[in-house]
């Protein structure tokens, strides 16, 4: 019977353990605690990295070059008797075809999350409810990670995970106290809301075909052909153009730029050269607070 039980165990728990598809590297900085013993912060590390890494979020059976890669920075600014406020800082990247480049995808601050964890809590997810505020934090900003990776695959398929999000974000809204998931929170713009609302948006069509031209038929180029590369890539900046105009100070254009405005200017800042009058001019609207990176590019 024991072994019957310890086969079982293996069965249900070891191949989730294998599948996961998420490797993530969690790093909680309490600093601006004044506090001795840092042991609750260091558990608090250890349950999210267990519980991001440990669950097949996708049911996709992946080999270790294939796995998101995920670091979420964690600043404490306060704690009490179990109970958190911090900032996270959420970043995913993507391998780019034949290169040991990683990309990033996706850079978020969520600021001021409060939520109660107990020091060796083990955090569970289970699906259509809401399990708690740190968990479903987590699991919203993954599904929202995952669909924006699948995206710069395959065009369009991140649908699944930014239906899960929403779902996530609606359950949250209707029994977490807290206001962090309402639309007006963070002073109505960049927030957790407006993030799915836009991903789940017709409006955002060009952002989205963004994900796909922009990897696919950009970087993952570049070792055939760097200057087709160049030139993919400058084209799909500059369709956002149509969007910008439809839907001005977008919050997807914004959490692109603050994602990528670094490897932009790199890009086209050094090796073979293309005329990049109209992708600079596109820049400097699209992202006028990067104007002193797009002066790089020639």
């Amino acid at each position: 019977m024991n072994r019957l039980l310890c086969i079982t165990f293996f069965l249900f728990y070891g191949l989730n353990l294998l599948s996961q598809d998420v490797n993530a590297n969690v790093i909680v900085n309490s600093n601006q605690i004044n506090q001795t013993n840092k042991s609750v912060f260091k558990n608090f590390e250890k349950s999210i990295k267990s519980f991001v890494s440990s669950r097949s979020w996708s049911n996709n059976t992946l080999s270790n070059n294939e796995k998101l890669n995920l670091n979420i920075l964690i600043n404490v600014i306060s704690y009490s008797n179990n109970f958190f406020i911090a900032n996270f800082e959420f970043q995913s990247l993507r391998p780019v075809l034949n290169s040991t480049y990683q990309t990033p995808v996706f850079n978020f601050v969520d600021n001021n999350v409060e939520f109660k964890f107990e020091e060796f809590e083990t955090l569970y997810f289970i699906e259509n409810q809401f399990n708690s505020e740190i968990v479903s934090l987590i699991s919203f900003y993954i599904n929202i990670i995952l669909g924006m990776d699948n995206d710069s695959f395959i065009k369009n398929s991140g649908n699944k995970y930014y239906n899960k999000a929403q779902e996530i974000l609606n359950l949250a809204n209707q029994s977490s106290s807290s206001n962090s998931w309402q639309s007006t929170s963070n002073g109505g713009r960049i927030n957790k809301f407006w993030l799915v609302e836009n991903l789940n948006s017709s409006n955002s069509k060009e952002f989205r075909d963004l994900l796909y031209t922009y990897h696919v038929n950009g970087l993952d180029l570049m070792h055939e052909n760097i200057l087709k590369s160049k030139e993919n890539i400058s084209n799909s900046i500059i369709s956002l153009q149509k969007m910008n105009r439809r839907t001005p100070n977008s919050l997807l254009i914004k959490v692109f730029f603050d994602t990528k405005s670094d490897e932009i200017k790199d890009v086209f800042s050094s090796g073979p050269k293309i005329n990049t009058d109209n992708l600079s001019q596109q820049l400097n609207r699209l992202a006028p607070f990067f104007s002193a990176k797009w002066r790089n590019i020639r």
